[in-house]
């Protein structure tokens, strides 16, 4: 059974490349384009990992971040993010994700965080 990735961004092209690149990777994807199309499929789908940028519309990227640590914390929660102030990073970890990351991240980058995470 493949793991399945929510995969949060208002960048539809974005969401769409990593979709492709990680199906072609084995993994099973559901896009969201905002804050609050995120937090309802994850409640309904329950996905093994979410994958969330920071800069949502409808709700924060943050608030996903703690809607999805509240409701199930070992799910491990990876941010991404356009601007490189560390004042975002740890506001992003504070609220449960195990990673922040500068955009643009390289495939290897991301598939190999991906497995870490979902080993752990």
């Amino acid at each position: 059974m493949s793991s399945t990735i929510l995969i949060v961004d208002d960048e539809r092209d974005l969401v769409e490349a990593y979709a492709r690149m990680l199906a072609r990777l084995g993994y099973s994807c559901l896009p969201a384009f905002d804050g609050e199309e995120a937090m309802a499929l994850f409640d309904r789908e329950h996905p093994d990992l979410l994958l969330t940028d920071l800069n949502l519309p409808a709700a924060s990227g943050i608030e996903v971040i703690r809607h999805a640590h509240r409701a199930s914390p070992r799910t491990p929660i990876i941010a991404l993010t356009a601007y490189s102030a560390a004042a975002i990073s740890d506001a992003a970890e504070a609220a449960g994700a195990s990673v922040c990351l500068q955009k643009p991240v390289g495939m290897a980058q991301l598939d190999a965080l991906i497995r870490t995470a979902l080993a752990a």
